[in-house]
């Protein structure tokens, strides 16, 4: 231990130490109670984890079989959010960061409008998404009406997140730039983009993972079925709906619910773990 902490430690006062307590316990607890939480999920659903539960197809409703057309489902959507939530996430930070004074009415009104709408129930994007994308537009109950909506609620969070990116990079780059000469789509091109390239795929990872577990968005958008989808205009089931109907719809299916509550915190922790590295990697 360093002198600097060795002394910070003997200064402590009494209240110090209760309140590093409480801090310390708060966090213990919090431990604790996703500790039990994942630990009685494994512990219920583990056994049913192997090649054929991610290989076959779902049978008597879910409570045997596998959830192979779900996996690849929960893909296509997850898939279509992120290939239109990322580009107009991105057009919107760079003209804020870039076209718009930090200060100005109009970047103030953009904070404020996207901390609104991060902060929006699921539920209202997913009646949203079915009045607008089902039946407006016209895609029915589907996994592209699922995707959709799903972009709709990450944009928020992406844009936002990209803003904060953006304002971060150097001063130098922008005034070395511009002193040679280079205008402004040059400069986002080639070195603002670039030089953020680790973060943008950090925060890309970060908002997937958020979509990822996004279940009261898609009860009304991308559907029950649980078949294979033959196209993004079928309805398709994602895992977080599958575990809802298993542990709320289908007597008996809490085990299989369990099994499939096991490989949507597999692929959270896949997805956050490589946006932890990516952002450890911009740091170094």
């Amino acid at each position: 231990m360093g002198y600097g902490a060795r002394i910070t430690r003997e200064r402590m006062s009494g209240t110090d130490i209760i309140v590093y307590g409480i801090l310390l316990a708060a966090l213990a607890l919090v431990f604790l109670t996703y500790g039990k939480i994942v630990f009685d999920i494994v512990m219920k659903g583990i056994g049913f984890v192997d090649w054929g539960y991610l290989t076959e197809d779902p049978r008597m409703s879910g409570r045997a079989g596998g959830v192979f057309p779900i996996i690849v489902s929960t893909l296509w959507v997850l898939s279509i959010a992120v290939v239109v939530a990322v580009p107009i996430s991105l057009a919107i930070a760079i003209f804020v960061t870039e076209y718009l004074s930090p200060f100005s009415t109009l970047s103030r009104i953009f904070r404020l409008s996207m901390l609104i709408l991060a902060s929006v129930p699921s539920i209202a994007f997913g009646l949203f998404g079915a009045t607008f994308f089902a039946q407006y537009l016209g895609f029915g109950t589907s996994i592209l009406t699922g995707g959709l909506t799903l972009a709709i609620m990450v944009i928020p969070i992406c844009a936002f997140a990209f803003e904060e990116v953006f304002r971060l990079l150097p001063t130098g780059y922008r005034n070395g730039a511009f002193a040679l000469g280079a205008r402004k789509a040059r400069f986002i091109f080639f070195i603002l983009i670039p030089a953020s390239a680790t973060d943008i795929i950090t925060v890309v990872l970060l908002g997937t993972g958020r979509a990822l577990a996004e279940t009261a968005a898609l009860l009304f958008t991308s559907g029950y079925s649980d078949r294979m989808p033959e196209s993004i205009f079928d309805p398709g089931r994602v895992l977080s709906i599958h575990i809802y109907d298993l542990s709320m719809g289908i007597p008996g299916g809490d085990r299989m619910a369990s099994a499939s509550a096991i490989l949507l915190i597999g692929l959270f922790l896949i997805i956050s773990s490589v946006g932890i590295f990516f952002s450890r990697k911009a740091k170094t």
